[in-house]
């Protein structure tokens, strides 16, 4: 059985890959088509940003992001190694990278709801401001909806989905570093603890297909729907600060007429 599921399992995987890259192709031939792309990258029409981004998540994502690629080069070849003799050695990459980003993973949760904590409280406004933001992304709708620093979109991946995820690619990585310990429990349902552990394992693979993939449509969204923003995070560019940041607020009679004056 275990066998028909990991031939599944890599069949899935492939599939979230091209979704990913899929993704990729339909933003570029949708924000050509619409001339979203001349308007961002010839006009240079790009997002507002009302501060200056501190250089503590700066480098707690460039760590993280090169641990996340050390982790996924260093897992697939452990699963497909295409040279041989190489596995010891990925596995001992994999398990330093490993403490890497769980160490970086609960700094940065830390930074991000004790620092901004404020910009990942999803509101009632951000779920019925959803379709919008899908109906922009699928170039249904002209304009961005953007009500806060994030929309809701990334509130529910950043906030929910990706920690979520991690916790449980974090606690399978670990079981099958200590089975005995971890999947002890779980042992009694899967037949044995190697049993649990190859279950774990199958798990923690189809959890790094779908970062990857998840990555992979971050990436593009940074890329193509804030180029500059993308620079910056990364120290490449310097950060062009405006007092409007462009969100939009429910308009009163009283606001209306003050921005009319």
């Amino acid at each position: 059985m275990l066998a028909q599921v990991n031939i599944w399992v890599d069949i899935i995987a492939v599939i979230m890959v091209a979704i990913g890259l899929g993704f990729w192709v339909f933003q570029i031939v949708g924000n050509t088509v619409t001339g979203r792309f001349r308007k961002k990258f010839v006009e240079k029409q790009w997002p507002h940003h009302d501060e200056i981004v501190p250089i503590a998540p700066k480098i707690m994502h460039g760590v993280h992001v090169a641990s996340m690629i050390t982790l996924a080069v260093s897992g697939l070849y452990t699963r497909f190694p295409i040279f041989v003799g190489g596995r010891e050695i990925m596995k001992n990459v994999h398990f330093v990278a490993m403490y890497l980003v769980c160490i970086i993973l609960l700094m940065r949760i830390y930074y991000a709801f004790m620092m901004d904590g404020r910009n990942f409280i999803m509101t009632l406004k951000d779920i019925l401001n959803m379709p919008r933001v899908l109906m922009y992304y699928m170039f249904i709708g002209k304009s961005y909806p953007h009500l806060s620093k994030y929309n809701v979109m990334q509130k529910m991946t950043y906030g929910l989905i990706f920690p979520i995820f991690m916790v449980v690619q974090a606690y399978t990585g670990f079981s099958l570093m200590w089975p005995k310990i971890l999947l002890g429990w779980a042992g009694q349902f899967a037949g044995g603890v190697a049993a649990a552990a190859a279950w774990a394992r199958i798990v923690h693979f189809m959890v790094c297909m779908f970062l990857i993939m998840m990555t992979l449509i971050h990436m593009c969204l940074s890329f193509i729907e804030d180029y500059p923003a993308l620079l910056m995070f990364f120290g490449l560019a310097r950060q062009e600060v405006h007092e409007e940041h462009g969100h939009e607020e429910p308009a009163t009679p009283q606001v209306a007429a003050a921005k009319a004056h």
